[in-house]
Order: structure tokens, then sequence, then C-alpha cells
């Protein structure tokens, strides 16, 4: 769900959870000289206009508090019980519930260029240095109860406020912001690429200053065996700042929406062992050579084809995929994928009863037998059928991969069971696109509000022993999803019954 924009209300916190707003609004005062394209040390600009810039970070409420009003540790909402990892970030992705949260939020700048596009630039500070982006340090490490929790609501329906104040100098010109807000600021092992640093083990370039353009910029995800990424949330202005004569002050609003999808897979009664062949092996040419049992590892949620591991900013858009999944290794055995979106091992102490593993989740007292695991995703297009239409093609939009391990203790896959989206109504419902701010579920895990416990309703993992077909359903916590066919323009807003209850009440377009 979007955040929405300053200009609305924010009482509906439990009607629509995801409706938090972080409205940015940029005030600009201004004294300058065009500067040539590329990046550059700042030493030869002069003559620049000095620009106050003021962001006013929070929620229509919240920045409408005086300072003496915005006691955040006394009125933010923030849920309390073993169930919620109150840890560094990232999050842990545990259920369908709706919380958000950043610790590290920049604006970027992009100045318009000759040709009328919008290019990513570095305005100078007070002291003439080139600043890759402006921070708005106050998202992290804000207070003593839970540092890493940037919450909203509560029993006095407030919310956060926060401000960034600096004085830059820019050359005359149009100008238009981009915000990213993420959840792994400070971690040492970061999800997302950082827009300033190329990486070659991600094969990522880093933005270019007068190149780089606001309509074509992206970001990446970390490009591992398993494609993690965080909480993201992105915005852009939509008018221009334009800065020229005698103007001082400029007043625009920026509305940040998230930028990613989220999977959460929870099933039950994982079947122990699948029937595969060990790829170690070399076996007999022309001998038929039964399939031996092999003990199932660990399970992962692939993305059929490719997979993209970036999204466009400026429309929060998915972008083709580039990471090539299935490679077959071993002619007998479906292949292996390269790249997956989540992974969790069966755990060591697990048992095997009646042929399905047990015990895998002894805290869950209703479900000891589950796996939980969830991930935020880059947003996905919708992958078509092959062409060739012979057998198994592996191109499906998302897939439930069971791994085993070979003599040489290395992981290849089993079986790939292909996941359906429920409730669709025409096309195929095996291709679709995972979009972003819509939260895709693979059963149901929803905690209760405040993170506490785990009420019984909606508290529904997939049995794997059951010959159904396996189904993801879009859960309407997170997204504006509320009936009609996936993709249309406006799909309306009639709940799906096959979804159950909304516990939000009456859903608003």
């Amino acid at each position: 769900m979007r955040i929405r924009s300053a200009i609305r209300r924010f009482r509906r916190v439990f009607r629509q959870p995801a409706n938090l707003a972080l409205a940015l609004w940029l005030g600009v005062s201004a004294a300058g000289c065009s500067r040539p394209d590329g990046r550059d040390d700042g030493s030869d600009r002069t003559g620049l206009r000095e620009v106050e810039v003021t962001f006013e970070v929070g929620t229509e409420r919240g920045t409408g508090a005086s300072e003496s009003d915005t006691e955040l540790a006394a009125v933010t909402f923030v849920p309390d019980g073993g169930l919620l990892p109150r840890s560094e970030p990232p999050r842990v992705l545990l259920s369908s519930n709706n919380w958000q949260q950043v610790n590290d939020v920049r604006i970027y700048t992009f100045r318009r260029d000759a040709s009328g596009a919008y290019t990513y630039y570095r305005p100078l500070s007070q002291e003439g240095t080139p600043l890759d982006y402006l921070p708005v340090g106050a998202f992290a490490d804000k207070f003593g109860l839970s540092p890493w929790i940037v919450w909203w609501g509560g029993a006095d329906d407030r919310d956060e406020a926060h401000r960034y104040v600096g004085r830059l100098r820019l050359d005359d010109g149009a100008y238009r912001f981009l915000a990213l807000a993420r959840d792994d600021g400070g971690s040492p092992d970061p999800l997302l690429a950082d827009p300033n640093r190329a990486s070659e083990a991600w094969n990522w370039s880093a933005w270019t200053e007068g190149s780089t353009r606001l309509e074509e910029a992206t970001l990446a995800c970390k490009a591992d065996t398993v494609t993690a990424a965080t909480e993201l949330f992105v915005g852009c202005t939509a008018d221009p700042v334009v800065v020229e004569g005698t103007d001082r002050y400029f007043t625009r609003s920026l509305t940040l929406e998230r930028a990613v999808a989220g999977i959460l897979l929870y099933v039950e009664n994982i079947p122990a062992e699948i029937e595969g062949y060990d790829p170690d092996t070399e076996l007999p040419t022309g001998l038929i050579v039964d399939p031996t049992p092999f003990r199932v590892v660990s399970l992962a949620v692939v993305h059929g084809a490719a997979l993209s591991d970036q999204v466009r900013l400026a429309d929060r858009a998915a972008v083709a995929g580039r990471l090539a999944v299935s490679t077959y290794n071993y002619p007998f055995n479906p292949p292996t994928p390269a790249h997956t979106l989540l992974k969790i091992d069966i755990p060591a102490s697990a048992a095997i009863c009646n042929g399905v593993f047990v015990d895998t989740a002894p805290d869950n007292v209703r479900h000891p037998n589950s796996l939980l695991c969830g991930a935020f995703a880059m947003p996905q297009q919708a992958n078509v059928p092959a062409s060739s239409g012979t057998g198994e093609e592996y191109d499906k939009s998302l897939y439930l991969v069971f791994y085993g391990r070979s003599a040489a203790q290395e992981e290849f896959a089993l079986a790939w069971r292909p996941i359906r989206l429920a409730a669709s109504e025409g096309g195929d419902p095996y291709y679709y696109p995972l979009l972003t701010d819509h939260f895709y579920s693979i059963g149901h895990r929803n905690l209760a509000p405040d993170g506490s416990t785990l009420p019984e309703e909606g508290d529904e993992p997939i049995d794997l022993t059951a010959a159904v077909e396996l189904e993801i359903r879009i859960d309407p916590f997170w997204n504006e999803y509320y009936g009609g066919e996936i993709g249309d323009a406006d799909p309306g807003v009639g709940l799906d019954p096959d979804w159950g209850d909304h516990p939000a009440g009456n859903l608003k377009p």
C-alpha cells in the first residue's frame, strides 16, 4: 500500500495499515551560474546560488505538531512481544502484517539538462564539497525504546515527524528530487546497492552525474544465490523546483511509496524424502536406472526463467530479468536454480514421522511441524509460456523447489512444484507479475496488531502432504488490489470471497 501524501489524514492506521505517509516538504531559497555536467570536486564551481533546504519528514499530524508535542517515545506505536524481533535492521518478514521500518533516508537531486531530461546532479555544500545525497538522519536510532523501528499511530493516533535543514549551493535551473528510504543503513552487509558505488559482484553500475536519467534510474538488490532485498520506499517530486532570479522560497511535497513486494512461505508436513538421481554419480549409458530417495534438506521459492534484481525508481516498475534461473545440471533431475527469492533449511533437529518432517517449529503450539520464511523481493514482470510447449519449461511465475544433497554434499533440486495465483479470473493463473507494494502469501500467518500474539484465525500453513495445487494469495494488508483481474488499471474495490473477510472494515479506492 502506498504511503499517502501529507494532505490526507492518517487516522486509518488499522483500517488500512499501510497508510503511513512520509511527506517531505521542500523549502528552497536562493542566489548563480551554471556548471558543466560530470563529476567534479567543486573547486571550479563559483557564483552558485546559496539555497536553504528544509525537509519536514512525517505525516500531516506529525509535521503539524509543535516540537514540544512530538515526544516520539511516548506516542509512537511500537509492537511488543517475543514474536516481533527488535534487533538491528533489516527487519525479518514474519507475517503479512503491514509493519514498516526504515533507518536510512536519502534525498537525491536531478537537474534538467539541455534536452529536457532530468539527470543526476550533486549539489555543493556551503563549504564547496559535492554531495552525493542529502541524508535525513532522524530515521536512525531515534529513541531508546526500540531504536530501529519507524511506526505510527498508537493509542493517541499520533505520528512521527523529523526535520532536515541544510544550506546548499546550486546552479540556476530546474530540479526534481528523489527520495529513497531503506532498512539496511549501517549494515556491514547491505541488501540494496549504493547508487554512488559500483559493485562488480552485483553487476551494478553507479549513477553517473549528468548522465543517469531520473526516469531510468534503478536500484539493485543483492544478486547472490538468494536475491535478498529489504524494505524500500521511493518517491519523487512531480513538479520541478526552478532556481533563478529573485525567487527565494519554493515549497514542494513528495510522497513515498513502497518499491518492493513481499513473499511469505508458511508450510507444514514437508515430505522427508523425494526420489531423484545423484548428480555426482555417472549413470551407465543406455541403461534404465531407478531413482533413489534423497532426504529433503531445504525449500526455496523460485521465479521461473529469469529473475530481476532491480526496480525502476521513478515509477517503481519491474525491469526485465537479467539473472538466469533455470540451468540444467543433470539430465534426469529438474534444474537446480541459480537464484531464488527466498530459501529456508530444514532444521537439523527435525524428526521424521510417517514420511514427513515433524517438530520443525516446536515453539508453534498449533503447527509444530511447520516452516516459516519471508522476504522482500524486487518486482517481477509476468512470465509468458515457452513457445516450444514440450514438457516442463520451468518458466512459470513461481515454484516451490525441494532440495536434496548429493554424495559430494552439494545441494541440487529434487522437484519443482508450480504455484498458481488464487482467485484469478481470465488468463493463465500460473503466469502473473509480482507487483510492488503487494504481499504474496503461500499460507497465512497474521500476528496480532501489536505483535504480541499469534491469533488462531489467519494462522494457516499449507499442508504439503495434501494432493492439491499450491496456491498463492495476494494479501490485502499490503496492497490496493481489492478484486477484479490483476493488472487492470481499475481493478475495483470488491474483495474476492476466496480471500475471506478483510479486517480493515470499509475499503476505499
